[in-house]
Order: structure tokens, then C-alpha cells, then sequence
């Protein structure tokens, strides 16, 4: 590990999640350690790629507590850049995923900037129907999100006859619900969002269901 007085750092999430961040000689004996980490946690800035209720955030909390300050970037070197220049304090990025594999995009990342990982993280993903209140599950024609998230739910979505629509974002196509922004032929009465639960939250929707997922292993 690089000597950390030295430089900022990042933090990767996904199936498996790191921390990076630069801080004090204080912190530099700490890092490796999440519990000491996520005790000190309090008005820490941590960037995450997506909107906020993303897997991202829910696994940023997850590993960090709920006193850090979350803060949604739009895309991966975003959070690079964002701790590079001492925006914040962590991003928290995903790097391994047991079915999709490798996230190449941040492995270059990590070439490109000079941060430090200081942490990681397993995270268990797990998918919920999330749709408006009032809404039930035999409503839904309709599923909006991630492609990735769909095609880890084909077997769940078929089952019910529910046609998968891609979307830019899992907790984006809560989002998208929420403030009723939907594709042709969605309605919020008939489409529900596969995101994580603490989407649900965010956005004011309710979980039909929980770990819909086909491989449990995620």
C-alpha cells in the first residue's frame, strides 16, 4: 500500500468494495480497519457513481455508517476526480461483481489517478420491486432498469410476464417513477423499478418484493 501522507485516496464498492482516501498520519495507522474507519465517520465526504439510493450509496453506508455525507457523481472518474482534487474525502466504487465480473473502467482508473485503496467491502446485492403506493404486483406490465439489473432478474420478470425496459440507472429508474418520467407505454400504475430498497426509500415507493434476483450468489 502507497504511503498515504502523501496523496489522496478512493474507496471501491460493488461485490467487492475498497476505500480510498488520503488523510492524516492519524488515519494513515487506521486505514484497513472499517470499524475505526466507519467510528470517525461523522461529516465524511464520500462520492459514489449514480443517483442517490444507488447500490453505491447503499453500500457506502453499509461500510461507512450513516453519519457520512453521500454525495452522487455521474459517472466513475467523477469520483476520481472528486477525491484527486480533495472534493471529498473517499469515493466509493465498485470493482468486482460475481456475475459480471471485473469493472475494467475503474481498474484504468485506478492506473490513471494516483489515489491509494484503504479499504474493501463485500456487499450483497439484492433486488427489490419498488413501485407507487397503491400499486400492486399483479399491476405490473412493465420493469425499468440498469440492463444489468434486468438480465439478473430474467427468470423473476418472465415468471410474471413483465416486460423489461432498460434504463440509464437502477435507483435512476425509481426515480424516474417517482416524478412519473416514463417510457412509452409506462405508467406509474403499471411499471415498477428493480432497484435496492433503500431506493424505495428515497423515493417514496414501495417494495412488492425482495431479493428477486435468480442467483442468490450476487
Amino acid at each position: 500500500m502507497k504511503n498515504m501522507s502523501m496523496r489522496r485516496v478512493v474507496l471501491l464498492l460493488s461485490l467487492v468494495v475498497v476505500v480510498t482516501t488520503a488523510f492524516s498520519p492519524v488515519r494513515q495507522s487506521k486505514v484497513g480497519n472499517p470499524d475505526i474507519i466507519s467510528s470517525s465517520a461523522l461529516g465524511m465526504r464520500v462520492a459514489y457513481q449514480g443517483e442517490p439510493g444507488a447500490y453505491s450509496e447503499k453500500s457506502t453506508r453499509e461500510l461507512l455508517g450513516d453519519k457520512v455525507v453521500a454525495i452522487g457523481r455521474p459517472d466513475f472518474e467523477s469520483c476520481f476526480r472528486a477525491v484527486a482534487s480533495m472534493e471529498v474525502d473517499y469515493a466509493c466504487l465498485p470493482v468486482e461483481n460475481s456475475l459480471g465480473g471485473s469493472i475494467h473502467e475503474n481498474y484504468d482508473l485506478m492506473l490513471r489517478y494516483d489515489l491509494t485503496i484503504c479499504a474493501e467491502h463485500e456487499f450483497r446485492v439484492q433486488h427489490c420491486v419498488l413501485a407507487k403506493p397503491g400499486v400492486k404486483l399483479e399491476d405490473i406490465k412493465y420493469a425499468i432498469s440498469h440492463p444489468q439489473a434486468l438480465a439478473q432478474c430474467d427468470n423473476y420478470l418472465r415468471s410474471l410476464n413483465i416486460r423489461p425496459i432498460q434504463t440509464y440507472d437502477t435507483a435512476g429508474s425509481a426515480k424516474m417513477i417517482s416524478e412519473d418520467d416514463l417510457p412509452s407505454q409506462c405508467t406509474p400504475e403499471n411499471t415498477c423499478a428493480i432497484a435496492s430498497d433503500l431506493a424505495g426509500v428515497t423515493y417514496g415507493l414501495n417494495c412488492l418484493a425482495k431479493g428477486v434476483e435468480d442467483d442468490d450468489t450476487n
